[in-house]
């Protein structure tokens, strides 16, 4: 078929770093086109180009032929291009129809106000597009993430959108949801709308799409139709190398006692040894972790044999205690710099009488940044800047940097590249193997069996179920454990 949306020989750059380079890529109507790659791969510099955010230094985009120039988010909207982002713009306030209608509410002539009943039917129109029960009224603050998803796309179909780009669609999203959510691509491919589909769980790349164009360093490095690729193709393009994501094991037999809670008997975590939190949204897991760490009500610990009740964060990490938290953002100052991020809960081992000792902290940096490959190797690098996956691997350092004992990570792999993944992975097997402690909480059954030593499953906030590997962890297991 001939292409509805057509990027041709992109180019970008921002400063030194090269972020696409003659990338070329389009989409026919009623297709998903699949597009991954590494964490800074190129990926989210080539969908904002698309949406109006940046503009290229060279190259071009074509609607149906005709070329765009597209300066801002609302150019690209006029064209019928919308992207639904990981961060879903909903005004949780508002109703369902607002949210809907945002930006092109319906007005009565006469009066100059807004006309709530063509309101509503415009929403509703939106919604049965997409087979969507949702009433127009309701607020969109009392929907779930997938409902809250919805609601966008319907936003981009009142719009008359005819190419979507979802990023990360089903990074926040339970089984059940995810398969609502093909449901719905589906539908639209009968509309004849283009779709954009960029993810890095390469399993769902190999069951939806029809198309998959693979970058590696701000490069198109591959194209497959459906049927010619499968996950372990894909992840050879994105790295240049085979990826190991099989269970390793720690390194060492769990030994003395390093962490119990008084508030969840099941929790007690050895040294040497990985445990998995498993549950499906809603279970408790995020708030397990946040408990133990300080960032909610405290909880009643004992670290390695001494009691400690961890009313805030800095009770915890006094404890010897680190966590990297679900959102990224929450764990790194986004404004400074790597080496600052890096060193911000150590201050005080750096410190000398009247000053710093920079020259340990520059040591240390680069140590951590060579070690986990944190990508740029640039201590001056601004948080912010940095891909997902490498902002990630600066919290992770920052522990490490801290000389923590027990590690909590919640998610601590949602939304990163299979070979960040897997490098952080073999970090956490590392920190274990040496005598340290892990506890993390995952909504990837996969990523819980191939890393964890002991797997506890959470209903309604509570642990209800405690799986070890020797006795057959297996994700029906899990998934058995963790559902009513």
């Amino acid at each position: 078929m001939s292409a509805l949306l057509a990027a041709e020989d992109l180019c970008k750059r921002f400063l030194a770093t090269v972020a696409l380079e003659r990338v070329s890529l389009d989409l026919a109507p009623g297709e998903v086109h699949a597009l991954v790659g590494e964490n800074g791969a190129g990926k989210s510099t080539l969908i904002k180009v698309l949406g109006g955010i940046y503009t290229p230094d060279s190259g071009r985009v074509l609607l149906e032929g005709r070329e765009l120039q597209l300066r801002s988010p609302a150019d690209a909207f006029a064209a019928g291009i919308a992207e639904i982002p990981q961060e879903l713009q909903v005004v949780p306030a508002l109703s369902v129809a607002e949210n809907v209608m945002l930006g092109h509410l319906p007005v009565k002539r006469m009066l100059h106000s807004i006309d709530l009943k063509r309101m509503r039917e415009l929403a509703r129109e939106a919604l049965e597009r997409l087979d969507l029960d949702i009433d127009p009224d309701r607020q969109v603050g009392t929907l779930s993430f997938a409902e809250r998803q919805s609601v966008m796309i319907a936003r981009a179909l009142s719009r008359n959108a005819r190419v979507l780009i979802l990023d990360e669609p089903t990074a926040a999203l339970e089984r059940h949801e995810v398969r609502a959510l093909f449901e719905t691509i589906a539908r639209l491919k009968g509309q004849g709308v283009a779709i954009l589909y960029v993810s890095h769980r390469l399993d769902e790349i190999v069951a939806i799409a029809d198309r998959c164009t693979v970058m590696r360093d701000a490069r198109v490095v591959a194209e497959f139709a459906r049927g010619a690729f499968d996950s372990a193709a894909l992840a050879r393009h994105m790295t240049g190398r085979e990826i190991d994501m099989e269970y390793a094991g720690a390194g060492c037999t769990p030994g003395a006692p390093l962490l119990e809670c008084a508030e969840y008997g099941e929790l007690r975590l050895r040294s040497g040894e990985i445990i998995g939190l498993a549950g499906l949204l809603g279970s408790g897991t995020t708030q397990l972790l946040r408990r133990v760490f300080g960032a909610d009500e405290g909880a009643g610990l004992s670290v390695k044999g001494a009691a400690v009740t961890a009313r805030h964060p800095q009770h915890a990490i006094r404890a010897g205690i680190g966590m990297v938290p679900n959102e990224r953002a929450l764990g790194l100052v986004l404004s400074h710099s790597v080496r600052d991020n890096i060193v911000l809960p150590s201050l005080a081992r750096f410190s000398r009488p009247w000053r710093l000792d920079h020259a340990a902290i520059d040591t240390i940096v680069r140590e951590l940044i060579a070690r986990l490959d944190i990508r740029p190797a640039d201590p001056d690098a601004i948080a912010r800047s940095l891909s997902g996956g490498n902002q990630q691997k600066v919290v992770l350092a920052k522990w490490l940097a801290s000389q923590v004992a027990i590690l909590l990570l919640d998610e601590p792999t949602q939304g990163i590249d299979i070979a960040a993944k897997a490098h952080i992975h073999r970090l956490v097997r590392e920190f274990a193997g040496n005598g340290n402690g892990v506890v993390f909480a995952s909504s990837d059954t996969h990523e819980i069996v191939s890393l964890a030593d002991t797997v506890l499953a959470m209903r309604r906030s509570g642990i209800t179920g405690r799986i070890d590997r020797g006795a057959g962890l297996t994700e029906q297991r899990i998934q058995e454990a963790i559902t009513d």
